[in-house]
């Protein structure tokens, strides 16, 4: 009989980089707190301090850094290849976050910060297999998620047509004066 293992937590948030985009775009990306939260959450754990993952997570765009440096670090101590800079992703990160203030139709393409975290994950993803290659991975969409996904599709059409709408009232009365 096999001696008992205890099962190793996965250092970071395990997600497939699939479900991340998904519930990023069609939760005009709020999946991307949880994301955050749940990063800076791990990295506290293994780490004994650091700061709220609630408000690192509120505060993403300007705390990226931190965890895209930390992810880097890590992972090239164990020596897995990492073709990304910190500082650019973070970067990156924040100048579409920003797109989000733009008018229409210009604010959509704030939904594609999400890409910038995806090297990230993918390194998350290369660092949890290699400590914890047993651990779960939320690859899979549950009835919750699928529900979240329905009404963020709705939720996202109706603001690109709110957007619109407000955008041509505001034509109109500017051509009226």
């Amino acid at each position: 009989m096999p001696p008992n293992r205890p099962e190793v937590e996965a250092p970071y948030f395990s997600v497939a980089v699939h479900k991340l985009i998904v519930m990023s775009v069609t939760t005009l990306s709020t999946y991307q707190i949880y994301w955050f939260y749940k990063n800076y959450q791990r990295m506290n754990q293994r780490t004994g301090g650091g700061g709220s993952p609630f408000w690192r997570a509120i505060a993403a765009p300007l705390t990226a850094h931190g965890l895209f440096a930390h992810v880097r670090t890590d992972a090239r101590s164990r020596f897995i290849p990492v073709g990304w800079s910190s500082a650019g992703l973070a970067v990156i990160y924040l100048c579409l976050t920003l797109i989000c203030f733009f008018d229409y139709p210009w604010w959509t393409l704030a939904l594609g910060s999400v890409f910038a975290l995806v090297p990230v994950q993918a390194t998350m993803d290369a660092v949890n297999r290699k400590v914890a290659p047993g651990a779960a991975r939320d690859d899979r969409y549950s009835t919750a998620n699928a529900a979240v996904i329905t009404g963020g599709v709705a939720l996202t059409i109706l603001a690109l047509y709110l957007t619109r709408l407000a955008q041509l009232f505001f034509q109109a009365l500017v051509n009226q004066l």
